[in-house]
Order: structure tokens, then C-alpha cells, then sequence
């Protein structure tokens, strides 16, 4: 004979485990979808492996600039080139330049509020904690390093290992110096 008072005690339990299941069954919902819905996607085109989209939060310089990824901005720096310097400290001892700023607005123009992918070559991160990489518009074809040397707006520095477009880059150059594009028209490079 079951009292009432011990039919209480096994409805209250039945409903504290279902409360109990539903919020292990909602945490889990939560953390898949954070673990992998969430995530940027792999986008594999031949042998070049896209990691995007990324938003472009700012631009630093022609070189150099902030996206959001895992949830905290991150510094990126343009792999295999140097644009000249408009933002450096004095303490750097570099000389910021008009040059430089041209070429942070070109950049900006290029690529600042806007959807973004990334490659990326050997190291992943610089010695200043910047990641490392190679750079496309949305559109996951046109790399924004191949823009700039092609429109003298940067020049090839390569620092082993990632040197996957170091000849590439040096044939845009070249190029670009020999139409007087950009900064190699106006004598600064």
C-alpha cells in the first residue's frame, strides 16, 4: 500500500531528473553549437585551405590590421610583404611617412569593415604575437597582397618559413616598378 505522501516524494524525484536531463540536453546543445556551428569555415579550394569569414574590425596600416576570432580581436599581419610605416612608435625607430598613410587608406579601402578569408603558411604567428597570413576579399579568389604589389602600394619581405608566394610576389613587384605604379612612380621605393 503506497501512502500519498510517498507518491509525492516519487513525482517531485521524476520531475527533478527530467529538470536534471533537459539541462544537461540544453548544455550540450549549447556547447555543440559553440564548438562547431560557430566555427569559421574551411573552405579548400586545390591546394589552398581558406579559414573565414573573419570581419576586418580595423586597420592599422598598409600591412597590418584587426579581426574578431574565438571571440577576442586579433592583431593579423600580411604575410611575404612591408608597406611603409605611418603608426610606428618613436621608440621603433622607424620614420612614419605620407607614404604610409596612403597605403593604410588603400588598405582600408580594400578591406576595413568588410568579410575577409584567410591561408596560412608555415608559422602562424609572428614573434609580436601577430597571426601570420595571406589574405583574400570575400569574394575567396583576389589576394589582398597580389593588390598592393601590384599597385606599388607595398614591397616583397619574405622571413623564412612562409615563403609559399615569394616568387609570385617578387614577379608583381617587378612588375609594378617597371609601370611606375605607385610608390615606385613617385621615387619613395
Amino acid at each position: 500500500m503506497h501512502s500519498a505522501g510517498t507518491d509525492k516524494k516519487k513525482t517531485f524525484r521524476n520531475r527533478l531528473i527530467f529538470v536534471i536531463l533537459a539541462l544537461i540536453v540544453l548544455l550540450a546543445l549549447v556547447l555543440f553549437k559553440k564548438l562547431y556551428l560557430d566555427r569559421p569555415e574551411k573552405i579548400v579550394k586545390g591546394d589552398i585551405e581558406l579559414d573565414g569569414p573573419y570581419k576586418v574590425q580595423k586597420v592599422v596600416d598598409g600591412d597590418t590590421f584587426y579581426i574578431k576570432k574565438d571571440g577576442k580581436e586579433t592583431k593579423v599581419r600580411l604575410i611575404g610583404i612591408d608597406a611603409p610605416e605611418s603608426v610606428a612608435p618613436s621608440a621603433s625607430g622607424k620614420e612614419n611617412t605620407k607614404e604610409g598613410e596612403k597605403a593604410a587608406a588603400f588598405l582600408k579601402d580594400l578591406i576595413d569593415g568588410k568579410n575577409i578569408y584567410i591561408e596560412y603558411d608555415l608559422d602562424n604567428y609572428d614573434q609580436y604575437g601577430r597571426l601570420l597570413a595571406y589574405v583574400y576579399k570575400s569574394d575567396q579568389e583576389t589576394m589582398v597582397q597580389r593588390i598592393l604589389l601590384s599597385e606599388g602600394y607595398a614591397m616583397v619581405v619574405t622571413y623564412q618559413p612562409n615563403v609559399k608566394y615569394a616568387d609570385e610576389f617578387v614577379e608583381l613587384q617587378r612588375k609594378a616598378r617597371s609601370e611606375g605604379k605607385g610608390f615606385w612612380g613617385t621615387g619613395y621605393y
